[in-house]
């Protein structure tokens, strides 16, 4: 095996490490995986808690969950973050702890209610998890200058432009926050992260 393999689907969690891997010059395939092929026991023997991404790496062992392939990836390309020991790479792991563990759970209870709750308390759950997706925004409003870790994106701005993604109304999410919306832009303008995007429009 040449290069990586990325298993996903393009609005999946897969989009930041294709936008990492891309930053970092590196070529790869990426291999579509279905909603059904994930759950099937084909796809449980590559990732037994059935949910994408994968990354397969060139010697061929395989990483899920996201943190766990950013990890690898900026290990394995250290231009993707701060220098180790530096208080720079601390925010950043602080950033990205925050969006894994309080930002993506609200948005994954809007869009996968059902895991949650029994429908006749969908629109209850959802309306919780907006409220709670509220708090994080306004914090990751504050934190940026223009971009997480300064002036240049590096590692958790491809991490959170992919959450922003996910947002049920960004419109709404980004009128009241300027540096947000002003990340939104420049991030989806970014040449990386069309670069990905384009490579899934065909």
């Amino acid at each position: 095996m040449a290069g990586y393999q990325i298993m996903g689907r393009p609005i999946a969690g897969s989009f930041f490490a294709e936008c990492l891997l891309r930053e970092a010059g590196q070529d790869y395939e990426f291999i579509w995986i279905s909603n059904t092929h994930s759950k099937s026991a084909e796809f449980a023997a590559v990732n037994p808690l059935a949910r994408v991404p994968v990354l397969v790496c060139p010697d061929g062992h395989q990483i899920i969950e996201t943190l766990a392939i950013l990890n690898h990836l900026i290990e394995a390309f250290p231009q993707l973050a701060p220098k180790t020991g530096e208080a720079a790479r601390d925010v950043m792991w602080q950033q990205l702890s925050v969006m894994a563990t309080s930002l993506y759970p609200a948005l994954h209870r809007c869009h996968h209610t059902y895991y949650y709750a029994p429908e006749e308390m969908f629109d209850a759950v959802r309306d919780m998890a907006k409220k709670d997706a509220e708090r994080w925004w306004d914090y990751l409003e504050a934190q940026l200058d223009p971009y997480l870790g300064g002036d240049a994106p590096m590692a958790a701005d491809f991490y959170l432009i992919m959450l922003t993604r996910w947002a049920p109304d960004l419109g709404a999410v980004v009128a009241s926050r300027p540096h947000l919306r002003a990340f939104v832009g420049a991030m989806e303008a970014h040449p990386t992260v069309s670069a990905v995007k384009a490579a899934h429009a065909k």
